[in-house]
């Protein structure tokens, strides 16, 4: 038996590491979750943050299911996927980041416009009586 190719023994018959991945809900739970974060940081780019906020609850729930799931699962394959999910979030907190950072500048920008505004107005107003 090769053990490089060999990864689990399961029901009578040796599993490579792709089957194993193939077979196991955990696993497939973290990939959706993946993929979710992946829309979830589309979303982001975008500035659409009620889709944003949807996709996070998904990845949430699918990677709470995940964990419930993961008893059974080598260590070091979870370990594997659990690092994918927080380079994810490293990713998404990034870009929410960036987005908050950029409202903010649209803030004081349309702050400063309604000020100066303002203060025509107020000029005006004065030249007027």
């Amino acid at each position: 038996m090769d053990v490089r190719q060999t990864f689990v023994f399961l029901a009578g018959r040796s599993l490579t590491r792709m089957e194993y991945l193939m077979k196991h809900a955990c696993i497939d739970l973290i990939e959706q979750a993946l993929l979710i974060g992946t829309r979830e940081l589309e979303a982001l780019n975008e500035g659409q943050t009620e889709q944003a906020a949807a996709c996070e609850e998904e990845r949430s729930r699918l990677t709470q299911q995940a964990m419930e799931l993961s008893g059974d699962v080598p260590l070091d394959i979870l370990l594997v996927e659990l690092q994918k999910l927080c380079d994810m979030q490293k990713v998404l907190i990034q870009a929410g980041t960036l987005l908050r950072q950029n409202w903010q500048k649209e803030f004081m920008r349309v702050r400063g416009e309604s000020r100066r505004l303002a203060g025509y107005r107020q000029a005006m107003a004065h030249a007027l009586h």
